[in-house]
């Protein structure tokens, strides 16, 4: 026989324990502050039909997102671009690696 069960297991689970303890929620850390939030309230140039074209070209949009976004409705549109006042930003090229992943992602969340 090469040793008992019980032991290996215990010697196993005791150094699990020890390593995984020191690791979880490291008492006295302190967390980052909080990061500035991006100005709110953009409510677009007026002329949506022009955000529209901007907010594609800027984004470097494909086609595919183009024509999922032009498939909702005004309001929708408006609230995907962040044009509609809320927290969504405009500009997304300088923000985000995928753009049309980003897009896509606020058209699934729509109600």
């Amino acid at each position: 026989g090469g040793g008992r069960r019980g032991e290996k297991v215990g010697n196993y689970n005791a150094r699990n324990d020890r390593g995984g303890a020191r690791f979880m929620g490291t008492p006295g850390r302190r967390k980052t502050p909080p990061r500035q939030l991006q100005q709110l309230g953009n409510t677009g140039s007026g002329d949506h039909k022009a955000d529209l074209e901007e907010f594609a070209s800027v984004n470097e949009l494909d086609t595919r997102t183009v024509e999922a976004l032009m498939g909702l409705q005004e309001d929708q549109q408006r609230k995907v671009m962040g044009t509609n006042g809320g927290e969504n930003c405009f500009n997304l090229k300088e923000k985000v690696k995928n753009p049309n992943a980003v897009v896509m992602s606020r058209i699934r969340k729509l109600p």
